[in-house]
């Protein structure tokens, strides 16, 4: 039904999917199906996806898969979710996440969110996007340099699919920066310093 309400107003869809630590939820692969055969890639977001991180090896191959096929972006939310997953584990306890490494290898979309700022289920937020790239980097071991560059690029970038791409600069429109002290993405990372807007 929700497909085909966006179809008939022309919008994107949104969705929280497979927010469980459950290795059998399986709507992400439903979303991805729905997504082909409408032929609507680029237009649908699958937010939070923690399952992934549960699924055997084999089957998130396939999701992967079928998520570079689709278009469909993924949203991590790493602030929220590294709290929220894992509650029922003992030890090892999951972390909760997409596999974000494995998706960017296959060339995916992955986006990232912070969708609760101190509320009930998160109580620490400061709506500073930059603390949420932070957490990522630490909890999917993204520390090398490239990949901590593409998870800060991925703030301007893939954050913006949503919005029809990231912004564009043109003669006559209004136009706003973020400007930071540091050049540096990796020197963003470490201080993550509130930014300047410039408009």
């Amino acid at each position: 039904m929700g497909f085909d309400l966006a179809e008939k107003h022309g919008k994107m869809v949104d969705l929280h999917c497979d927010e469980t630590d459950d290795p059998t939820s399986r709507n992400l692969e439903v979303v991805c199906a729905e997504v082909i055969k409408r032929g609507w890639k680029n237009r649908v977001i699958a937010g939070h996806c923690t399952a992934m991180h549960s699924y055997p090896n084999p089957y998130a191959s396939k999701i992967i898969a079928l998520v570079a096929e689709s278009g469909v972006q993924i949203v991590t939310n790493p602030l929220d979710n590294i709290v929220l997953q894992g509650r029922y584990d003992n030890y090892p306890r999951r972390r909760g996440h997409p596999r974000v490494d494995q998706l960017w290898e296959a060339g995916c979309s992955v986006g990232i969110g912070h969708d609760s700022v101190q509320d009930p289920w998160y109580r620490l937020g400061t709506a500073n996007m930059m603390d949420a790239a932070y957490m990522l980097v630490h909890y999917a071991q993204l520390t090398g340099d490239a990949q901590m560059r593409k998870t800060f690029r991925a703030l301007w970038d893939d954050n913006h699919q949503c919005f029809g791409g990231p912004p564009k600069i043109a003669v006559g429109e209004r136009a706003k920066f973020l400007w930071w002290p540091h050049e540096d993405a990796i020197e963003l990372l470490i201080h993550r310093p509130k930014p300047r807007v410039i408009a």
